[in-house]
């Protein structure tokens, strides 16, 4: 017959090398398990419709400065006379024909539901979803990772109050500024959105909430002639960086979607490019006549892989943050991003007499109103003059020189 455990008793246990129990002969079924961490636990064996099962009690108080709660709760630390008592009961529930297991069942499957509905888990599930359709992922997970990482995202979704995400956003801005505050912002209502459109969820957050104003914080930045000069003979200079800081300036695209251009997307002479929507900002697919001038940079750039601005060709260029610090100190033009060049082509199809329906065409910006609905002309060959039109007035611009027609020398005859 198993002897009585007492508290002494069971603080004398020493771990081994495998995990062991010892038997309660105060209460049958009752032991006392041992881990080889030291650990260890009270648990109880029972026969429950003909069939053996074990509930664990809970954790096993050894220390003697942790002061027990008044009544014993299962899967809390436990003294000796609480796990007797939590024992006597489930097997009093068992003989009686209720499974003493499906309380702590129903609590654990509770505690998982919550735990998937945290925001962390739901930011996780839509990366998941949505990612593959997401133009930027790797900034939409940056912003949604920096929300997650505070104690927000452990807390299940329904219960974060709108004063909670604004004290979290209020840190980012601190930290890390107002601008990605707003960004982070709103990932997290893109989120919320996502998560309400798939459940009875309704989003705390509101509209506003802003710390900076789109309008303010829009950037006007143009090159200067002289700046463009600069910018494109040091470009010529530097490598595949430089083929590709000349080609944003001859298409007037966006940064990513030059930097991913795929040989797959040119038509067969090279003569047009088709950005897929899935990395175009309005979704869709949208047609770049190439000028002769882009055509060359691409011959030039094109014999490494499937990637035509690339290392070695098997994955889009990157590094542009240190790629540009270099090329700046060489060109000798700074304060300024390579967006704003998207800008300078802009200004300069201005300049060389494109009107401004076709110049907005070029950059892929959709037109507003009826105009939007009904013309459906795609406009090709008015862009294709237009990108041929940037890069005549880019070349004047860069070899003045070329355009000025010398003066024939004239002088009075001797008489």
């Amino acid at each position: 017959m198993a002897k009585t455990l007492t508290p002494i008793a069971i603080a004398a246990l020493r771990p081994k090398a495998s995990r062991y129990e010892r038997p309660d002969g105060g209460v049958p079924g009752l032991r006392v398990r041992v881990f080889p961490s030291g650990e260890k636990s009270f648990t109880v064996r029972f026969r429950f419709r003909g069939l053996p099962r074990n509930l664990t009690l809970g954790s096993v108080i050894t220390d003697p400065k942790v002061a027990p709660a008044e009544e014993g709760v299962l899967g809390a630390p436990l003294t000796l006379a609480q796990a007797r008592e939590l024992a006597a009961r489930a097997l009093r529930q068992a003989k009686s024909g209720a499974d003493p297991c499906a309380a702590k069942q129903q609590a654990k499957a509770q505690e998982r539901a919550a735990e998937s509905d945290t925001l962390a888990a739901i930011a996780q599930e839509y990366l998941r979803r949505e990612g593959p359709r997401l133009r930027t992922l790797s900034q939409r997970r940056s912003d949604l990772d920096l929300i997650c990482a505070s104690v927000v995202g452990r807390l299940p979704v329904d219960q974060i109050k709108r004063g909670q995400y604004t004290r979290v956003l209020d840190h980012i801005a601190d930290h890390n500024g107002p601008v990605r505050a707003d960004r982070a912002l709103s990932a997290l209502k893109t989120l919320l959105g996502w998560h309400a459109s798939r459940s009875d969820f309704v989003s705390p957050l509101g509209r506003g909430g802003r710390r900076t104003s789109i309008r303010d914080r829009a950037r006007s930045r143009v090159l200067s002639d002289d700046e463009l000069r600069a910018v494109w003979m040091a470009a010529k200079q530097a490598g595949v960086f430089g083929a590709y800081v000349r080609f944003l300036l001859l298409t007037a695209t966006r940064r990513m979607e030059a930097a991913a251009l795929r040989k797959s997307e040119l038509s067969d002479d090279g003569a047009t490019w088709i950005i897929p929507g899935s990395r175009y900002k309005s979704g869709l697919d949208t047609l770049i006549p190439l000028s002769k001038a882009a055509q060359a940079i691409i011959a030039g750039e094109a014999e490494r892989g499937p990637f035509v601005f690339s290392a070695d060709g098997s994955r889009p260029m990157g590094g542009f943050d240190k790629r540009k610090t270099e090329f700046d100190k060489v060109c000798g033009v700074s304060d300024y991003r390579l967006h704003d060049l998207r800008r300078t082509s802009r200004t300069l199809l201005s300049r060389a007499g494109v009107p401004a329906d076709v110049a907005e065409r070029c950059l892929g910006h959709a037109m507003a109103g009826v105009r939007a609905t009904y013309d459906r002309h795609e406009y090709e060959a008015e862009k294709r003059r237009a990108f041929e039109a940037l890069s005549a007035i880019i070349m004047r611009i860069v070899h003045p020189s070329d355009t000025v027609v010398p003066m024939r020398k004239t002088g009075r005859r001797n008489k």
